[in-house]
């Protein structure tokens, strides 16, 4: 199935059908295309083929406006910020380096690994004192 494109307007003609209901955008001596009709629009793909939306301006339903876009790279941007997939799925491994700014809080608890493998569980009490003690496992260490 080859793509069919726009013909090309010449000696064009448009008007509006004798009972106003039917636009006829890129008629030619010719031929008229109708594009509405009483039952409907009536477009063809080629009818579509050069248009370009910039962003799209979306309202949440108590009234929010939130504009979305692509960068130059094809990142998605949601009102001019690149959009980060939340990870926020249980029992997720994250890998790569990482920097973060500002405060992080953990709560939960907070295990590191020794360059061996070794988990410590770190606390801290209520003066601010942290302590690190060793994971055990039904009653072995690890």
């Amino acid at each position: 199935m080859s793509q069919q494109i726009r013909p090309t307007i010449t000696n064009g003609k448009t008007g509006v059908g004798s009972f106003g209901v039917a636009i006829m955008p890129d008629g030619t001596a010719d031929s008229l295309r109708a594009v509405i009709k009483p039952d409907g629009f009536h477009f063809e793909a080629y009818d579509f083929d050069d248009l370009t939306l910039p962003s799209l301006k979306l309202q949440s339903p108590i009234g929010s406006e939130y504009t979305i876009s692509f960068d130059d790279d094809g990142a998605l941007l949601v009102n001019g910020i690149k959009y980060t997939a939340p990870t926020n799925q249980d029992d997720e491994t994250i890998k790569g380096d990482k920097t973060y700014e500002g405060q992080t809080k953990l709560s939960g608890g907070l295990q590191l690994l020794s360059p061996n493998g070794t988990v410590f569980n770190v606390t801290v009490d209520d003066d601010g004192k942290l302590t690190a003690e060793k994971e055990e496992t039904n009653g072995d260490t690890k």
